[in-house]
């Protein structure tokens, strides 16, 4: 390995002591990694791939990363893998003393965000937060159209179902204003989280919604404002920038419609029974122990 010009050994399981020795011995370094998610990004960050045979890898299989190092943060000592940008290269003067595969490696996309919080609770917000964050630049670059938020989209939906239901003739009127008034929870939702009468906000949000009129807090665009301390605590989403990714919207409704059609199917419910033959009578005491 050290002949071939590997530094630096990448593994999922342990390493011997034998193993260490010559690894010491060369001036090698060992990296466990025991989690085969993180050695798929890692060998992705590097240009690496993967082997699970003994013996001396090729160039085309050996990854490349400029700074290798141990860092302790928060009071754990963590490895960290980088990979220099231009002007860092130009700058360390060791460009010129790179192997010839390490020109094939290109600055992986990939990043890893370290969160620091005061409790573990603060931590957590934090972490979904950025999730959050992430999964909505992702829903964006396979869908970008955006819908009106703070619960406008849900109410202008929940018009326009009203307005279908009006015009259906029969019994299937009814389902259809169900759905309608199932599409109020959201504001329902958010007026309860917020603190506020979420009877009257929806109402509020109803009459908004069939004006007319598009100007004032009229219109198709009318949410909730869960900032304003004063009435009507509404506001104009779209003018506000408050925007939802249309793909979230329409899978969030088309799997709560699916869950909810599943449980109206569901006609008769089989109780299982405790496993095992029948249960032995109990064995009441002698008669002359109750005297």
């Amino acid at each position: 390995l050290h002949d071939a010009g590997v530094k630096v050994v990448v593994c999922g399981s342990g390493v011997g002591d034998l193993a260490i020795h010559y690894l010491n011995r060369f001036d090698m370094v060992a990296v466990r990694c025991p989690s085969k998610f993180d050695l798929r990004r890692l060998s992705r960050v590097v240009g690496a791939n993967p082997l699970a045979r003994f013996g001396v890898p090729t160039p085309e299989e050996m990854g490349y990363c400029d700074e290798l190092r141990t860092d302790e943060i928060g009071g754990d000592r963590v490895t960290v893998i980088r990979q220099w940008s231009s002007d860092e290269l130009a700058a360390s003067g060791v460009a010129d003393e790179r192997p010839a595969f390490a020109d094939r490696v290109q600055r992986s996309p990939l990043v890893t965000v370290v969160l620091r919080g005061a409790t573990v609770n603060a931590l957590d917000d934090a972490e979904r937060a950025v999730d959050d964050g992430v999964n909505v630049v992702k829903s964006l670059t396979k869908d970008a159209r955006l819908v009106p938020g703070a619960c406008a989209a849900e109410m202008e939906l929940a018009r326009h179902v009203q307005d279908l239901a009006d015009q259906t003739p029969g019994i299937a009127q009814h389902a259809i204003k169900a759905f309608a008034q199932a599409l109020h929870v959201f504001a329902r939702t958010l007026g309860d989280n917020a603190g506020v009468d979420s009877t009257a906000l929806v109402a509020k949000l109803i009459a908004a919604h069939h004006a007319a009129a598009n100007e004032g807090l009229r219109g198709p665009a009318i949410g909730i404002d869960v900032d304003c301390e004063h009435e009507p605590r509404l506001l104009d989403a779209q003018q506000a920038g408050i925007l939802d990714p249309l793909a979230v919207k329409q899978w969030a409704i088309r799997y709560a419609t699916q869950a909810a059609t599943t449980v109206l199917q569901v006609d008769q419910i089989v109780m299982a029974k405790t496993a095992g033959g029948p249960k032995l009578p109990k064995q009441q005491g002698h008669w002359d122990d109750q005297d």
